[in-house]
């Protein structure tokens, strides 16, 4: 979605009013435009954490203040709140939704957090620790705990007359559904809000439930509550702990949110940043920590295939083409281990490869050896006629060949392997599996290349 002329003029006003130290003037314009989501986000990425805090300081509007903190991504948001005035941050975070406002205090820095949560109010307090407990990524920690319950003993008369009193209450949280208790506070049904518009006034609530409920343990993690939503077609389901206790509420929206979160957060990881999404309006210590943790380790990886060149440099100055052939069967082995990586983590996250860590190996390994040995041969072939195309004589060609086809076997042999070694380690396999099975690719290439290359020449 692009802006609409009149939010580029705005942004670019206001942008030009903060870069000129007029904050007022900036929230004037600011106040008289109606700014969206995206224009929002496009002036805020502009700016530095304080110039984006006096911004919204100055604003005096809470509501779009908060609008701006629910608009940015995570890590832009906390900037901002951990630069505003203490009791200016606590009233903003005080009044967004209860998962919004745990999302935003994780993300801050501890002094900040604790500074901030030492003003709000004592149940809003409560209510932040306990959610800050969870997990990023489970239902405990995606829930918001504004939502519409009842005793099921209860009558539908009363349901209404409760709803109606705090009609405005209710309207900001959207509710749809009555999620309905006993009297230990257990879920014991849930009722969508038409049915009880529609029934009896004085029929107890009991008689709404048509099923036993649909819901999901605080501790189900973002895989688990995929699953759930993809068998249960309600926009929210009922958060609950080992006990029945009804929680919270999760919502379908904010479940696929996250599971969109983490695959990009694999994403930037495989490209090499970690430690959260990046954005050029942070600071540049923060992005340059982010981008030299991943460059570090690549760095120490590629020494070892630099070694292996460098100890064989009487060979490749005996047989120059070899220079040329080492990235083909580099890039090419490569390739074939990420293909073989692919594989085996497609079948670990559909549960085809089980927890029999001997079983799953062996049958992993007698599969793609099978395939390795007949995409081998014709590789390897390809190899060493380009070596004779380039000038080698046939023993050369036949070296370089035979590293490659041997070589194509051990890659992917280990791009099979490698995920399951790490799920074994507890390591991410979607993460380490690639940058691991090229590197090892990248060093037995260069090692049977050139020790090939070295006794035939």
């Amino acid at each position: 979605m692009t802006n609409a002329p009149g939010e580029s003029d705005a942004v670019v006003a206001i942008g030009a009013a903060v870069a000129e130290h007029d904050l007022e003037r900036a929230a004037a314009i600011w106040r008289s435009n109606d700014l969206g989501p995206d224009a929002t986000r496009e002036l805020f990425g502009q700016l530095g954490a304080a110039d984006a805090a006096g911004l919204v300081a100055a604003l005096a509007d809470d509501v779009r203040a908060r609008e701006v903190l629910l608009w940015m991504p995570g890590d832009v948001a906390a900037s901002i709140v951990s630069a505003l005035d203490t009791a200016l941050a606590a009233r903003l975070v005080g009044g967004l939704p209860s998962d919004e406002r745990a999302d935003l205090l994780a993300a801050l820095p501890d002094r900040s957090r604790a500074d901030i949560q030492h003003l709000l109010p004592p149940a809003t307090q409560a209510e932040t620790s306990s959610l800050l407990k969870y997990l990023p990524g489970t239902a405990g920690g995606l829930m918001e705990t504004e939502f519409l319950a009842f005793p099921s003993s209860s009558t539908v008369s009363e349901a209404i007359r409760d709803i109606r009193s705090n009609q405005q209450k209710y309207a900001e949280i959207g509710v749809q559904y009555l999620y309905l208790v006993d009297d230990a506070r257990r879920l014991v049904g849930v009722a969508p809000i038409r049915d009880l518009m529609l029934a009896s006034e004085d029929a107890p609530l009991s008689s709404l439930i048509k099923s036993a409920p649909a819901m999901v343990r605080d501790d189900a993690d973002t895989h688990a509550l995929a699953s759930a939503f993809e068998d249960q077609p309600f926009m929210a389901l009922p958060v609950v702990d080992a006990a029945g206790t009804l929680l919270g509420v999760v919502n379908r929206a904010d479940a696929t949110e996250r599971e969109h979160e983490e695959a990009e957060d694999d994403y930037r990881v495989s490209q090499g940043i970690v430690g959260g999404e990046e954005l050029r309006s942070m600071p540049v210590a923060t992005r340059w920590r982010r981008r030299g943790a991943w460059l570090a380790i690549n760095l120490l990886m590629c020494l070892g295939g630099a070694g292996v060149i460098a100890w064989h440099q009487d060979t490749i100055a005996k047989v120059i083409v070899v220079a040329a052939v080492l990235p083909v069967i580099s890039a090419t082995s490569g390739n074939a281990a990420m293909q073989a990586a692919a594989v085996s983590i497609r079948e670990l996250t559909l549960g085809v490869i089980g927890d029999d860590a001997r079983t799953a190996w062996r049958r992993v390994l007698m599969h793609e050896l099978l395939l390795a040995v007949l995409l081998a041969a014709p590789l390897g072939a390809a190899v060493a006629v380009l070596s004779r195309a380039w000038g080698a004589p046939w023993t050369i060609g036949a070296a370089v060949g035979l590293a490659m086809s041997l070589n194509a076997v051990i890659s992917i042999s280990i791009g099979g392997l490698a995920p399951l070694v790490l799920r074994r380690v507890r390591v991410d396999p979607a993460l380490a599996s690639g940058p691991i099975s090229t590197t090892v690719a990248d060093i037995t290439g260069f090692a049977l290349t050139l020790t090939f290359v070295g006794l035939a020449a």
